[in-house]
């Protein structure tokens, strides 16, 4: 098998769908249509309040990437005069303009259910943010210590003067302007402050002498606010205002021309800080002088203003929906389990040379994937380990790992993907580590991101050289796989062994590109392998056989993948997508579409696996992959695309996958007009498949942990 088919034939080509744009759906609306299916999580009135509250800070999180890198990249084009068309028909402008406006109403129901619900929910259940009257003259006291003590030190006011360059007001923190007046000689005079909250000050500042049992707490710029005139003792501080902003973070490093990759990292995230502002939010009550001044402070000329009715920066709830001591307003956990394929105390070794595992997380554990590195690292029979990282936990066990194996000796090879947005700096640091240890590293590919999942352990057995892989659609980050569903698939099969070699020996050592004999990579073939599968399908309908598709993706954005679909649906292939975020592709349109289907699930866990199902008569081949079916991740990625071809494997994929489609309690339905919908006929009791895996998962380990220790024969009855 390779990894690379022909293109499309003369008859496919003429039976092609004649596409236009009215085809597809916008894919930054489509991208606000996710988060606003998040959002109404938040407003689910049965679930409990503190995992209500942990959804609306997802939304708040998510609404901050977008406007910097998404709508960043719109307003840069604007601002060049750039009228190409997406392909659903809209110009940049056309879409920025359209944002403004979606996003005005999401940020209005986002305080709508803040205000109304959740903090109303929080005060009576005994979490509360209380305002500076509700304060006791003891907790005044106590809080003007700890201003003293923490606060007054930090923070440094700014004096805006006429004659002073811009000053740069930091990104994504929240500050507060405000009118200082002074009496000098018989004259008063008035100037413009300045005040960055920095986040490594805490958000929320507990009040104590509260009843037991409560939790009380005042933000800090409540509290900056309360005793601001101590910064302007003999001044007064006639007003002030609350602002945040959101800069252009879609700033792509040249690593074309670039010798020193590290170093122009650096010089990125340097140039972030500076970037033009893309939305500024203000918290409702300012003065209007006060807006004036902050709309010409951060350039709102190409900056959109949001009048916020609340406090600012609602990110700052993850902090509340974890409070420990309130269990009774938070889910009941799902722990995550053992896989019943591993024995306690087993070796990960002899657990893959039993055969492949896979591993389906959060409800199983991702210790497996860390304790093979772990293992790799001490043992002495391993002689190299190679592996590709992309995003990592904070104290991550598995670079731990990789600088214990470098300096014992062994070969390790690591390529950090330096361009992976928003943790280039961590990465930065890691690499540091890592090359201080002895490893080889590489800073990802010239002209691509690596977005990979792979590691590959190479062992001495018995005089040969065995290799044992893992293979994921996450990344290597013990932290996020306790929140991301995602797929590990361990394995020591030679053929996929030959393979790894081949893709790290092309990714690190600039070999030419060969096909593989299993696997697939973008963006060498990898398009093609998916678009060969559906293909297939789509000439089996043809042919009369029963055809049918079965993808579970992030995203699907990709106009050949959509038009592929496209003919296979009106082929007579059952195409059934499980899409969690962007999808520009229609579904259910006569002549074109009717037998496509788009189900989105949100619901505890983010929903991050990719897994591709196609029929093929009967003998269904399944692929779990790094990538969506998005034009990044296929034509401007390195990803992996890996067959999964153990019996017992196969089938728990598939399961995944229909257990997806019948969710009556998290899924939506995509309908042609780009809404979103409950699933139509849904009828009994409600299917939640994120718990039917948690169930699933528990069942299996208990299973395993009383099988019995005598084997007792059936005999026949007398």
């Amino acid at each position: 098998m390779t990894s690379s088919s022909p293109s499309l034939d003369a008859k496919q080509q003429a039976q092609s769908p004649a596409l236009t744009d009215e085809h597809f759906l916008n894919r930054e609306l489509s991208w606000l249509a996710f988060n606003e299916r998040v959002l109404a999580e938040a407003a689910r009135a049965e679930l409990p309040v503190l995992e209500r509250v942990k959804f609306l800070a997802i939304t708040a999180s998510n609404l901050d990437e977008f406007f910097m890198v998404r709508v960043g990249a719109l307003q840069f084009l604007r601002e060049q005069g750039r009228r190409v068309k997406d392909p659903s028909g809209l110009t940049p402008t056309q879409q920025w303009e359209k944002i403004q406006q979606r996003a005005a109403a999401f940020v209005a129901r986002q305080y709508e259910i803040l205000n109304q619900e959740l903090l109303p929910l929080l005060r009576e259940k005994g979490i509360r943010r209380l305002s500076a009257n509700e304060l006791t003259l003891a907790q005044r006291t106590h809080l003007e210590s700890y201003f003293h003590e923490y606060i007054f030190p930090v923070l440094s006011p700014i004096a805006l003067d006429d004659d002073k360059p811009r000053i740069s007001v930091p990104a994504l923190q929240i500050a507060l302007l405000c009118n200082v007046q002074s009496e000098s000689d018989g004259k008063t005079t008035q100037r413009l402050v300045l005040f960055t909250l920095p986040s490594n000050l805490p958000r929320h500042v507990l009040v104590p002498e509260v009843e037991s049992g409560l939790h009380a707490y005042l933000n800090l710029e409540d509290l900056l606010s309360l005793f601001l005139h101590l910064y302007f003792p003999s001044e007064k501080v006639t007003a002030s205002a609350r602002f945040r902003i959101s800069r252009n973070s879609d700033i792509a490093v040249d690593d074309e021309s670039s010798f020193d990759l590290a170093s122009q990292m650096e010089d990125i995230l340097e140039a972030r800080l500076q970037s033009p502002a893309i939305r500024i939010e203000i918290e409702d009550g300012a003065p209007k002088e006060l807006v004036k001044a902050i709309r010409d402070l951060c350039g709102a000329k190409t900056a959109q203003v949001y009048t916020i009715p609340g406090e600012l920066d609602l990110r700052a709830y993850f902090v509340i929906s974890g409070l420990s001591g309130f269990e009774d307003l938070k889910v009941e956990p799902w722990d995550s389990q053992s896989s019943p394929q591993i024995q306690p105390g087993e070796s990960m070794f002899d657990a893959i040379k039993r055969g492949d595992i896979l591993l389906h997380h959060p409800y199983e554990t991702f210790d497996p994937v860390m304790q093979l590195i772990e293992e790799a690292a001490a043992d002495p029979d391993v002689i190299a380990i190679k592996q590709i990282l992309y995003r990592t936990a904070k104290n991550s066990r598995i670079i731990s790992a990789l600088i214990r194996a470098a300096q014992a000796g062994k070969h390790v090879t690591v390529l950090v993907e330096l361009k992976a947005r928003f943790d280039e700096a961590r990465n930065l640091e890691r690499a540091e580590d890592l090359l201080n240890a002895g490893a080889q590293i590489i800073y990802g590919v010239r002209g691509l991101k690596t977005h990979a999942k792979i590691c590959l352990v190479m062992r001495r057995e018995a005089g040969h050289l065995v290799r044992y892989m893992h293979f994921g659609t996450g990344n290597y980050n013990e932290a996020t796989s306790k929140l991301y569903t995602d797929i590990s698939y361990l394995t020591c099969r030679q053929n996929y062994g030959s393979d790894a070699s081949a893709f790290f020996n092309t990714v690190t050592g600039r070999s030419r590109f060969v096909h593989f004999e299993r696997i697939s990579m973008a963006p060498f073939g990898l398009r093609e392998r998916l678009l060969s599968m559906i293909h297939s399908e789509t000439e089996r309908a043809r042919q009369g056989e029963e055809a049918e598709i079965m993808l579970k993706m992030n995203a699907l954005e990709d106009r050949k993948m959509i038009t592929a679909l496209y003919e296979a649906s009106q082929a007579g292939v059952k195409v059934r997508l499980n899409v969690r975020g962007i999808c520009c592709l229609r579904p259910g349109v006569k002549g074109l579409s009717e037998n496509i289907s788009v189900l989105s699930i949100i619901d505890r866990y983010l929903e991050h696996a990719r897994i591709y199902h196609f029929r093929q008569g009967g003998r269904p081949v399944i692929f779990i992959s790094s990538a969506d079916f998005m034009n990044r991740n296929l034509s401007k990625r390195v990803e992996l695309l890996v067959p999964v071809e153990d019996k017992e494997a196969k089938k728990r994929l598939t399961h995944i996958l229909e257990t997806h489609f019948a969710d009556t309690s998290r899924g939506r339905m995509l309908k042609p007009d780009g809404t979103w919908a409950a699933p139509a006929g849904a009828t009994g009791k409600a299917l939640r498949s994120q718990e039917i895996f948690a169930k699933e998962a528990s069942k299996r380990i208990r299973q395993r942990n009383q099988a019995p220790d005598v084997l007792v024969p059936h005999v026949p009855k007398s």
